[in-house]
């Protein structure tokens, strides 16, 4: 019995680290944000003074421009999935639970009455409801880095073997990074989405149990 209680009590636990990893990113969400409209707004804005300044002196400074706008798509993909990465890692928000669990029914009882339940529930659906929207940012800055390796692959790719540039490369590069994005994070997404939608049982049962307890101890 008490076995069993220490693996639900664990499960939960890991689920819950999921559902921090999950809020952690959303709040993170808003500051990249301001950080990429505040160094794309610096950069076009230093940009255009350089070009103003100095553009018809010296016209090789048109050139500029290019590094300005591969800038621009690149720092924000970069930053944005670091910063992501960065917000996902939990680091011993709940370690203390095994320690705990060894000291049986009480430190069951212990964890349990530690656990603000009106909080959680709140960071459970939050993440619950809002999760797709991280998911969709997430799988689109998968694309948009493969992309920018996929697509001169694909083409020089496409050139050798068919001595053309294919009008559809674009929408091939596209796809292909696609598959490859999703290739690499569907076991991470399925695992996600069950133990998202798999909490509110649990949840019942570890509430269930907490009750029992708190009777036994009585």
């Amino acid at each position: 019995m008490m076995g069993d209680v220490a693996e639900k009590v664990l499960r939960l636990r890991d689920a819950l680290e999921t559902v921090e990893s999950i809020n952690n990113q959303l709040d993170e969400l808003r500051k990249i944000f301001i950080v990429v409209l505040t160094v794309a707004v610096a950069t076009l804005g230093i940009a255009s003074i350089l070009w103003d300044m100095w553009g018809i002196t010296y016209p090789q400074l048109y050139t500029m421009w290019l590094f300005v706008i591969l800038a621009l798509i690149f720092f924000p993909l970069v930053y944005a999935a670091h910063r992501l990465d960065k917000a996902a890692e939990i680091k011993g928000l709940y370690q203390d639970w095994d320690d705990k669990l060894k000291e049986g029914e009480l430190g069951v009882l212990a964890i349990l009455e530690s656990l603000d339940w009106d909080y959680v529930e709140y960071r459970i659906n939050r993440a619950k409801t809002l999760y797709p929207i991280l998911l969709i940012i997430d799988e689109a800055l998968w694309i948009a880095l493969l992309l920018i390796f996929v697509a001169p692959a694909y083409a020089i790719l496409n050139n050798l073997l068919f001595r053309t540039i294919d009008s559809l490369a674009l929408v091939g590069s596209m796809v292909l990074a696609a598959a490859i994005a999703l290739a690499k994070t569907w076991g991470e997404v399925v695992d996600k989405f069950k133990t998202l939608w798999s909490l509110d049982s649990l949840l019942w049962e570890i509430r269930w149990l907490y009750h029992e307890y708190r009777k036994l101890q009585t």
